[in-house]
């Protein structure tokens, strides 16, 4: 679980990141946990009793204590040098006060939906959130294969095939159970019996993928419009 922290005065902007943030948690089977506060205060409070966060999403101008303060607090006070810290705001000419709190980003308004999701996956990778690695098992057996190697998943009823760019092996499991796992990692089910690394797609058609081993997998006709859209998505956080 990734815990994530949005602090803002103006409700629509809390609102706006946090609707960013659940569409791409939903789409990539990602677990979040985000709280939102609408000031500063409240943000301080919370952690001040030990309750911490992964990233923060923290305005900058807010009332009666700015975010450049609540940062400040929250590096030198609270001696927090591990939460990564995004700030937001309208303005230019903060760079000096960020340099001083360390912060993973800025942000400028008007939010940008692409910018929002670069960083909480920067963040995750930081935090080692993001794992690398995909595990399965066979009899007594645990095997680990580096995500960026792993081309498509087949189903074959309760087995599952699992095609590398080295070999192939098989184990059971379930396709749903798979997709949980590997959908943060931008892999996507073209059709119930398939699931593709993105990364591994040479060519997308309008019914079918073509993957770096030369595979032609098929898109079901009902899983089309879904797959458009996260091909969509995702070109657009590149």
């Amino acid at each position: 679980m990734f815990k994530v922290a949005i602090c803002d005065d103006e409700q629509v902007i809390c609102s706006q990141i946090e609707s960013i943030l659940l569409d791409y948690s939903k789409r990539t089977h990602l677990e979040l946990d985000i709280i939102v506060f609408y000031s500063g205060e409240q943000l301080y409070k919370y952690m001040e009793v030990g309750q911490g966060f992964d990233l923060i999403y923290l305005d900058i101008e807010m009332e009666p204590i700015n975010g450049l303060e609540i940062g400040k607090k929250i590096r030198n006070t609270m001696l927090d040098y591990k939460t990564d810290i995004v700030f937001i705001s309208g303005k230019d000419g903060y760079d000096r006060q960020l340099f001083d709190v360390q912060p993973l980003h800025f942000i400028p308004k008007p939010i940008e939906a692409s910018i929002v999701i670069k960083d909480l996956k920067l963040a995750m990778l930081r935090a080692d959130k993001l794992g690398g690695i995909f595990r399965y098992n066979k009899a007594n057996e645990s095997y680990k294969i580096p995500i960026k190697n792993i081309i498509y998943f087949e189903s074959f009823g309760r087995e599952i095939k699992i095609v590398t760019v080295n070999n192939e092996d098989t184990f059971y499991g379930t396709m749903e159970k798979v997709l949980e796992v590997m959908g943060k990692y931008q892999f996507i089910m073209v059709h119930r019996s398939y699931i593709v690394n993105y990364k591994h797609i040479s060519i997308f058609k309008y019914e079918e993928v073509i993957m770096s081993d030369g595979t032609n997998i098929p898109i079901s006709q009902p899983r089309r419009k879904e797959v458009r859209e996260i091909q969509l998505s995702i070109e657009q956080e590149e």
